[in-house]
């Protein structure tokens, strides 16, 4: 992992500021590390910092009915995350370490202070939240659509966000388990796994160990994707 100061410029939210700013942003912020599948916070909690992942994965979970947890976004390196990001007094959803990962926290207040005194910060918050409202409408229009349409949104959404170009496809950098797949999309285990099955018969998928994906034939993967 990088100096604090290398983690801050990388933070898309705090691209451009000058030196003094990432160094004051930097007294503000608490280094944590969390092993893989530990809680970070739950949904309902106070939210009282603003996170950033430094290392690692953060995996976004909300409870769709009683025993039950819908993953909403997998977090990588930059990306912020926790109701205070967005201004809220509870965390709308449950913060959760998909891989060992180390995080920035930084406390309310201290964030309250950044945005007035750094407008650009501001600006690029809602920026942020119009992509994130982007992603939940496009998610939302899926949920009568069939699971492999869900399923096949998934895939590519994360090979935009985490996906390594090469010569046999795209390769998701993010390490997913099955179960993983079918709580992003919606749906049962058994139904994902039977889906990922038989698009790698089709050679439009690969899967590694590791639990690492390549999309071999993203057209096919978007013509489902496309809404019917």
């Amino acid at each position: 992992m990088g100096s604090l100061i290398e983690i801050l410029q990388k933070v898309s939210l705090f691209a451009g500021l000058d030196v003094d700013a990432y160094h004051e942003i930097g007294h503000w912020a608490e280094v944590l590390s969390f092993p893989a599948e530990r809680y970070i916070f739950h949904q309902g909690d106070e939210a009282d910092a603003v996170w950033i992942v430094a290392e690692g994965r953060v995996r976004m979970l909300r409870q769709a009915s009683p025993g039950k947890e819908v993953i909403l976004e997998i977090l990588g390196p930059g990306e912020v995350f926790g109701g205070a990001t967005l201004l809220l007094s509870r965390n709308p959803a449950t913060a959760q370490a998909a891989t060992p990962v180390t995080v920035l926290r930084i406390p309310r207040a201290a964030y309250l202070e950044l945005l007035e005194r750094y407008p650009r910060v501001a600006v690029r918050l809602l920026q942020m939240l119009g992509q994130r409202l982007e992603r939940a409408m496009a998610i939302r229009t899926l949920v009568l659509e069939r699971v492999e349409n869900r399923i096949a949104y998934v895939l590519l959404t994360l090979a935009e966000r985490a996906g390594q170009p090469e010569a046999e496809g795209f390769r998701i950098t993010i390490p997913l388990s099955r179960e993983d797949i079918a709580r992003m999309a919606g749906t049962t285990l058994e139904t994902a796994i039977r889906i990922l099955s038989r698009w790698t018969r089709a050679g439009w998928i690969r899967t590694e160990r590791g639990g690492y994906i390549w999309i071999r034939d993203p057209e096919a993967l978007r013509e489902l994707a496309r809404s019917e």
